[in-house]
C-alpha cells in the first residue's frame, strides 16, 4: 500500500491539482497571450471566472508558472474588500523582489522605487485604540506608482524579460484601484513593451471591470465550470496510474456521479479513496465506503449552516430557483413563479445575497454562490419545503 503522504489529490482551496483536466483551452490562451507578450506584441487581458471551487486560482498560478517559464517577471496579488489593491501589490512587490533575487541589480532597483511609491502596512494599535497607516496620499501613491511600473516594465525589457500582473479574486478589487492598474496595461498595449494582466474572479468579474472602464468588456473573459464525465475520470484517473494504481471502472463511475464534475469535490473525493484503498486498486467498495462520510461532510461545510439560517421566505425563493435548474435566472422569471411581482421580493433576494446564498453575476439575474446547490435542495427538499411554510 501506498505511503499515506503518498496521496496525489489537492482538495485544498487554491492548491493546484495534480491533473488540470478540462482546461485545456484556458491553459492554451494564457500560454499563447504570454509567448506573444514575450515578443512585443500585446495579447487581451485573460480573466477565467466560475463560482467557487472550480479551480479559478489554480488555473492562474499555472499560467503565471508557465509564463515565468517564458521570462515573466511577475507581480502576483489577491484583490479583497479589506484591504486596498495598493497594500495587496505591496506584498507582491515584496515578494517578487525575494523571489526573482538573481536578477539584475537595476531591476531589483526599479523593484524599490515602486516599493516606495505605495501605502505601508496598517497597525493595529491595543485595546482598540485604531490604527496607524504609513500611506503617501491616495493620488499621489496612484500617480507615483505609475511612474515605477513604467521604470519596472523598461528595465524588465531592457533585461529581454516581461512583466506580467495577476490578480486573483478580481471582482473584489475598489473601483479606483483596479481603474490604476488598467489603464496602465491599456496604454502599454500601443508599445514595444507591452504588459499582460491575467486574472481570476467570480462570474460577476466583467460586469465589475465594465465599471472600471468600458473597454475591458473586450478581454477576453473564460467561464469555467463543471467538468464532463470524461474529464473527471481524467482527473482522477490519470494521477493514480501515476504513482501505480489503478480504479475499477465502477469506483470511477460512482465518483462521477458523486462529484457532478465539480472540482472541488472530485479532489475531496479522490482523496478518500484513495486513503481507503489497499494495495494497487481502489474498488467501489473503498469508494462506497467513503462517500457518505464526504458527502456529509461537504454538505456540512457547504450548504447546511447557509441554508440553516435562511427564513421560510427565503427558502422558498432557493426552492423556486432549484425548480427552474442550474445556472442564473432572471429575477423576474423567479418572481413569476412565485405569483408575486420583482418588487414583493427585492428584500428577499437581498438577504439572500447577504447571506452568501446567491449572488449577481450581471443586472437583473440571480444564480446560486454555491455549485450544485439544486442537487443539495433535492435531496433535503421534504425537510425545506416543511420549513419554508
Amino acid at each position: 500500500m501506498p505511503g499515506v503522504f503518498d496521496n496525489p489529490y489537492r482538495p485544498a482551496p487554491g492548491s493546484l491539482p495534480p491533473e488540470l483536466a478540462g482546461r485545456t483551452p484556458q491553459i492554451s490562451a494564457a500560454h499563447y497571450a504570454s509567448g506573444l507578450t514575450r515578443t512585443g506584441g500585446a495579447a487581451q487581458p485573460i480573466v477565467f471566472t466560475g463560482l467557487r471551487g472550480m479551480g479559478k486560482t489554480a488555473l492562474l498560478r499555472y499560467s503565471v508558472a508557465a509564463a515565468e517559464e517564458l521570462g515573466a517577471v511577475v507581480l502576483y496579488s489577491e484583490a479583497s474588500t479589506e484591504t486596498s489593491l495598493a497594500a495587496a501589490l505591496r506584498r507582491s512587490l515584496e515578494h517578487a523582489k525575494a523571489q526573482y533575487a538573481p536578477i539584475p541589480a537595476k531591476i531589483r532597483k526599479a523593484f524599490d522605487v515602486a516599493l516606495r511609491s505605495l501605502p505601508k502596512a496598517t497597525y493595529e494599535l491595543p485595546g482598540d485604540a485604531g490604527g496607524i497607516t504609513f500611506e503617501a496620499p491616495r493620488g499621489e501613491h496612484h500617480e507615483g506608482f505609475v511612474e515605477a511600473l513604467e521604470t519596472l516594465n523598461a528595465e524588465v525589457r531592457r533585461h529581454d524579460r516581461f512583466l506580467l500582473l495577476a490578480v486573483d479574486e478580481i471582482q473584489d478589487g475598489a473601483i479606483n484601484d483596479l481603474r490604476v492598474l488598467v489603464r496602465f496595461v491599456h496604454l502599454t498595449a500601443g508599445t514595444a513593451a507591452p504588459v499582460l494582466l491575467l486574472g481570476a474572479g467570480l462570474p460577476n468579474t466583467p460586469a465589475h471591470l465594465h465599471a472600471v472602464r468600458t473597454y475591458t468588456e473586450r478581454w477576453r473573459y473564460s467561464r469555467i465550470g463543471l467538468l464532463a464525465p470524461d474529464n473527471t475520470i481524467q482527473a482522477i484517473a490519470n494521477p493514480a496510474t501515476a504513482r501505480g494504481v489503478t480504479f475499477e471502472p465502477a469506483a470511477l463511475q460512482r465518483l462521477v456521479d458523486e462529484t457532478a464534475g465539480y472540482p472541488f469535490f472530485i479532489q475531496e473525493y479522490a482523496s478518500a479513496a484513495w486513503s481507503e484503498h489497499r494495495a494497487k486498486r481502489v474498488t467501489l467498495a473503498d469508494v462506497e465506503a467513503i462517500a457518505p462520510g464526504v458527502r456529509n461532510l461537504l454538505e456540512s461545510s457547504f450548504y447546511d449552516e447557509r441554508f440553516r439560517r435562511l427564513t421560510p421566505r427565503e427558502l422558498r425563493y432557493t426552492l423556486c430557483m432549484a425548480d427552474i435548474g442550474a445556472g442564473s435566472h432572471t429575477v423576474g422569471d423567479i418572481a413569476a413563479r412565485l405569483g408575486v411581482t420583482s418588487e414583493n421580493v427585492s428584500s428577499v433576494r437581498n438577504q439572500l445575497v447577504k447571506k452568501d446564498v446567491i449572488f449577481a453575476p450581471a443586472a437583473g439575474l440571480v444564480e446560486f454562490r454555491m455549485p450544485l446547490t439544486e442537487q443539495y435542495i433535492a435531496r433535503h427538499r421534504t425537510e425545506l419545503e416543511r420549513r419554508a411554510k
